[in-house]
């Protein structure tokens, strides 16, 4: 069985969860695929829950890992220009903040080294990435990078090889994770008395005010808010001590957590917790119209850019993140819809995207022809790529934003 159905909230054990969210049946999004092994596509459950008693909201049908972080992953952090200038900005803010010279530093899905690549002059990294092919790529930058996944076991070997870690990070990884109790073990296995904890997610607030229903997929288990974050640690006798928003992803928090020490917490986490409870996120009725919001972009989607179709227009996408094959899919799009995406991922170059099969091809091809309108999937670095492509704009092509509300530019 590729995946499992969940009855129980991954955080407090509740299980009084109630869907608010359906999105239909997907193949995972970062398994790109070939003509020859289309009929081999398996397609999952994609809703999502809201738990009443620790406010998680999360995805409860569970697709293995192996399926997931496969040995052809196809996910390369440091293909996204503003992403690396992401990274490198986190690692200045955590060597002010917290690390010393030789300063052990741990990232658990480290991917290809991205954030870690910007400490190596000042601490001790190393780096932890389930998929064999991405954890290459991180040792050719010379990042010491172990594949497996984390777990309390590999935290105890770290230990006994490295010594403890002043600082651990988990970004865009954290929720990522199922058994959320096995990793902040191991964190704690890992972490010095005064070592920090850091996690990256989306923001549960920017994805149900901005209607991001795109960043739901099988990777992403949990939809993070600071409450049920703040009652996870305190169940392992740590707390969240601060707590930044951070624009990346279209809208993600960056959580410090630590052993519990006495110290007294940054405001930013009252006021996140503040700013949570006004905006409806601690109970069920924020969520219910969710559903209908989402339903009506897609319609919106649907009807432009089969309307283009019909008048002979061609259209393309643009990007093809993760996040763009739940939106592909929940609209139905195929390559009749469609007639490729670019993408400048080596690694996705050539296939087909998931589950809609549209071919993806290198952005060279936009030197040469020019649509008649680009539906933008990584809407989240909209104004960078409005600049970069500024002369195609100036041939006339169109960019539709799908996200948070349907627009041409």
């Amino acid at each position: 069985m590729s995946f499992v159905h969940k009855t129980q909230c991954r955080i407090c054990k509740g299980e009084d969860l109630v869907r608010f969210l359906s999105l239909g049946e997907h193949p995972p999004v970062d398994n790109f695929t070939d003509k020859a092994h289309i009929e081999n596509e398996k397609r999952y459950p994609l809703d999502v829950y809201f738990c009443r008693q620790c406010n998680l909201v999360q995805l409860l049908d569970v697709v293995t890992q192996e399926e997931l972080f496969h040995q052809n992953y196809a996910y390369f952090s440091s293909a996204s220009a503003p992403l690396v200038e992401h990274f490198k900005s986190y690692a200045e803010d955590l060597k002010k903040d917290f690390l010393q010279k030789n300063d052990l530093v741990v990232d658990i899905g480290s991917n290809d080294g991205i954030l870690l690549q910007f400490l190596t002059g000042t601490c001790r990294v190393l780096g932890i990435e389930p998929s064999a092919n991405v954890a290459e790529a991180a040792r050719k930058k010379g990042i010491e990078t172990i594949d497996g996944f984390f777990t309390v076991e590999m935290a105890k070997n770290i230990v006994a090889k490295y010594g403890k870690a002043k600082v651990v990070t988990a970004n865009n990884v954290f929720a990522h994770i199922d058994d959320i109790d096995e990793i902040v073990s191991a964190v704690q296995t890992l972490l010095t008395d005064d070592g920090v904890f850091v996690s990256e997610s989306h923001y549960l607030l920017d994805l149900i005010s901005k209607r991001e229903f795109d960043t739901v997929y099988h990777e992403h288990l949990c939809y993070y808010s600071v409450k049920p974050l703040m009652y996870l640690f305190e169940r392992f006798g740590m707390e969240v001590f601060d707590v930044r928003r951070v624009d990346v992803h279209g809208g993600s928090i960056r959580v410090y957590a630590r052993k519990k020490s006495g110290k007294p917490h940054n405001p930013s986490v009252a006021m996140m917790l503040q700013l949570e409870e006004e905006a409806g996120l601690h109970g069920p009725l924020r969520f219910s119209g969710f559903q209908k919001e989402v339903d009506a972009i897609r319609g919106e989607l649907v009807s432009l850019v089969r309307g283009f179709s019909k008048e002979g227009k061609t259209v393309t996408a643009y990007g093809a993140p993760a996040k763009g094959n739940t939106l592909l899919n929940f609209c139905g799009f195929t390559a009749a819809d469609l007639k490729y995406v670019t993408d400048t991922t080596p690694q996705k170059i050539g296939l087909l995207t998931p589950g809609s099969h549209i071919p993806v091809v290198s952005p060279l091809i936009l030197t040469t022809e020019t649509p008649d309108y680009i539906l933008l999937l990584a809407w989240n670095y909209r104004e960078f790529i409005l600049k970069k492509e500024e002369a195609l704009r100036e041939r006339g092509a169109k960019f539709i934003i799908p996200i948070p509300e349907v627009e041409i530019v």
